[in-house]
Formats: C-alpha cells, sequence, structure tokens
C-alpha cells in the first residue's frame, strides 16, 4: 500500500522547498503530473510539477 497518495485537496510540499512556504494543495494528479496552487493564489493560478519533484515525507521513508 502506498503511503502517499494523490488525491485532490490534500496538502504537500516540494523536494528542497524552503520551510516559510506554505505546504500546496493538489488541485488532480494525471499521466505523472500534479497540478498543485497555494491557497493564497487566485483560482486560475497553479503549478503543474512532475510526481518525481513530490516530497516524500519522512515517515514514508522510514517504514521502507
Amino acid at each position: 500500500m502506498a503511503c502517499l497518495t494523490l488525491r485532490p485537496g490534500i496538502s504537500l510540499r516540494l523536494k528542497e522547498q524552503p520551510h516559510d512556504l506554505p505546504d500546496f494543495i493538489l488541485e488532480k494528479y494525471q499521466d505523472g503530473y500534479c497540478w498543485i496552487y497555494q491557497r493564497d493564489w487566485g483560482p486560475n493560478v497553479h503549478l503543474r510539477v512532475s510526481v518525481a519533484q513530490i516530497a516524500i515525507p519522512r515517515t514514508c521513508q522510514l517504514r521502507r
């Protein structure tokens, strides 16, 4: 079972994301890409990032 399930609405962080930058919210996941946004951004602003850029939570890494 996957430790990190990519479903709309979850909070996530990018690899090497600065600690002072809030978590991103997942809008959708499709074909190896995530569409993410910040709560403070307008409704038409989002980023498309490769799933490889998503940070895996430390708790998931410890279970391997």
